[in-house]
């Protein structure tokens, strides 16, 4: 599956913003130290101010953390 990557000051400004109307964004660590969003996100984004930069972020294979204890 493929995500967008953000920065640590990308991921900063999301936090508590929406992405549609009715959604905020959700960036989240993965298992290489990198913060993301998903597609979905990016591609639903009608958040003013945010729209000229979100599609331009490197889209990246998603590499999620898998927590042993739960396996």
């Amino acid at each position: 599956m493929k995500v967008r990557q953000l920065t640590l000051e990308q991921k900063d400004i999301l936090v508590g913003q929406k992405w549609n109307n009715e959604a905020f964004f959700n960036p989240t660590l993965d298992a290489n130290g990198n913060w993301f969003i998903s597609n979905e996100e990016v591609n639903g984004c009608t958040h003013e101010g945010v729209t000229e930069w979100i599609h331009t972020l490197e889209e990246i294979n998603h590499n999620p953390i898998i927590n042993e204890a739960f396996n």
